[in-house]
């Protein structure tokens, strides 16, 4: 029995019918190895797939942020709502304009249609003569004013039937725009309240959110949004007003009923949000603006030298403000940090409420 090659190679006696087999078992096994070794090799260099990183959080500026879109998205859909509203309603105008005019098409064909019937009667009687033949009825004597009278009347027979077919078109054509008009107005009516529903919904959540979001960090909702709602350049409109007699329009609030001119409002409330971030807690604040009347009730309480004269403090300009809650104790850890961080802001600690009189209390605005 002769040798194979690879039998020759391997010292191997194959027989020549066996030597398909061989081979394909030698594969076989080869490719099992090729195979085993990939699976390891992809094993080692290929890396575990990376872990699921949560996104950040949002910061309080990004739920401020779209609160305020929502809020004013709100605000333009309603305004939209209105504005297509009044669209609907010239729509609805001109709804009952078709449906009154297809009621008048019906009673001018309801009109019609006994001489119609009428003219139908004698074309069914009188098939191939036809009007003309109807009239004469037979008679061959009848003179020019009679075959004269009958061609105008059949041509008034043709005027009353196009008259007909015009208005039972333009019937089709009305009921037709009046159906559309009503579909329309019924859909548009539909999809405006669905998208104000929609972004009343987005601007709960939204402002919802952030309201949680500064509970849990232990800020007070109002007063952050005092800060953000308040425009810094409204203190302008202070200059020339007397001491104690600030506009309104002036003054922006802090919280728990306080007020102070708008920048300083601003700052103070910036301010306030790293306090809380270190304290856990808003700053109290017992005073703040104080206007002329109730200048002269703080005056007549204290004993004089204590309290400026009326018309003269700070408090009447919306740029003082008093603390308390650790705060008013000198050299505390609080009024220490008010000290490191209120001049940031534009706060400061002057130096004669450091002696004359000792007001630790007691923080001024110099911006």
């Amino acid at each position: 029995m002769p040798f194979t090659s690879d039998s020759v190679l391997r010292g191997t006696r194959v027989p020549e019918g066996g030597m398909l087999v061989a081979l394909a078992g030698r594969h076989r096994a080869r490719f099992a190895r090729t195979v085993a070794l990939l699976l390891v090799t992809t094993l080692l260099v290929v890396p575990p797939p990376p872990l699921a990183i949560a996104p950040a959080e949002a910061s309080l500026e990004d739920l401020r942020e779209r609160a305020e879109q929502s809020a004013q998205e709100l605000e333009e859909a309603n305004d939209e709502y209105v504005e297509r509203q009044e669209a609907l309603e010239e729509a609805q105008e001109e709804l009952v304009e078709t449906i009154h005019e297809l009621q008048q098409t019906e009673l001018e064909l309801g009109e019609m249609r006994e001489p119609l019937a009428r003219l139908a009667s004698t074309l069914y009687q009188q098939p191939s003569a036809g009007a003309l033949g109807a009239l004469a009825a037979g008679d061959l004597d009848e003179d020019l004013q009679t075959q004269s009278y009958a061609a105008k009347l059949s041509e008034n027979n043709q005027t009353l039937i196009q008259d007909a077919t015009d208005l039972r078109d333009e019937q089709i054509e009305l009921a037709g725009q009046a159906q559309e008009l009503q579909t329309t107005t019924q859909l548009e009516q539909a999809s405006l309240a669905a998208e104000v529903d929609r972004l009343r919904e987005q601007s709960e959540e939204s402002s919802q959110a952030l309201t949680d979001e500064l509970e849990e960090l232990g800020i007070d909702p109002d007063a952050y949004m005092a800060a953000a709602n308040c425009d810094p350049s409204k203190a302008s409109l202070a200059q020339g007003h007397p001491n104690g007699l600030l506009p309104s329009e002036a003054l922006c609030a802090l919280y728990d009923d306080k007020f102070l001119r708008a920048d300083a409002a601003v700052d103070f409330l910036e301010l306030n949000m790293k306090y809380v971030d270190r304290f856990g807690e808003n700053m109290c604040i017992t005073s703040a603006y104080r206007d002329l009347p109730n200048q002269h009730r703080v005056y007549a309480e204290q004993p004089p030298g204590f309290a400026a004269v009326p018309g003269t403090s700070n408090h009447g300009l919306g740029q003082a403000i008093d603390l308390g809650c650790g705060i008013q104790n000198f050299r505390s850890e609080r009024w220490n940090w008010m000290e490191t961080n209120g001049a940031d802001h534009g706060w400061i600690h002057p130096a004669w409420a450091k002696s004359s009189p000792f007001e630790p209390w007691h923080w001024e605005y110099t911006r």
